[in-house]
């Protein structure tokens, strides 16, 4: 069944992170990455810091009417590694909406993030992102 490959916490923290994410509430967002967290984004360089990480999702959170994030699958490795299946809707403020699907690899080490890669073809709104 979906979801089943993880423990409850895990998915209940992902939910709660992307519920942030979708409210552009970055005081809370913040709490939920380590100061040194990496974010490695499609084929974007690497980029490290809590600061520079959470500017990039406010960047992205400016240019968007919402963005949801619906876990599709989730699988957990005992190392605090996640990997997840998520469905991105984006919502932008001409009334246009996209659903990109993406794979992500996220570590969460003592309840903070410290390590986040996604995988994704952002191509169909590239344009809307630039």
């Amino acid at each position: 069944s979906s979801m089943s490959h993880a423990d409850q916490s895990t998915v209940d923290f992902l939910t709660d992170y992307f519920a942030a994410m979708e409210a552009k509430d970055f005081n809370r967002l913040a709490g939920f990455y380590a100061d040194d967290v990496s974010l490695t984004f499609a084929n974007a360089p690497k980029v490290t810091g809590k600061d520079v990480v959470l500017a990039q999702m406010e960047a992205i959170a400016g240019k968007v009417e919402s963005l949801a994030h619906p876990l599709i699958n989730v699988w957990q490795e005992e190392d605090g590694v996640v990997v997840f299946e998520v469905d991105s809707v984006w919502r932008f403020p001409d009334g246009v909406e996209a659903t990109i699907r993406a794979c992500s690899i996220f570590t969460i080490v003592e309840g903070k993030f410290t390590d986040q890669r996604i995988y994704v073809d952002n191509g169909p709104i590239d344009s809307r992102l630039a």
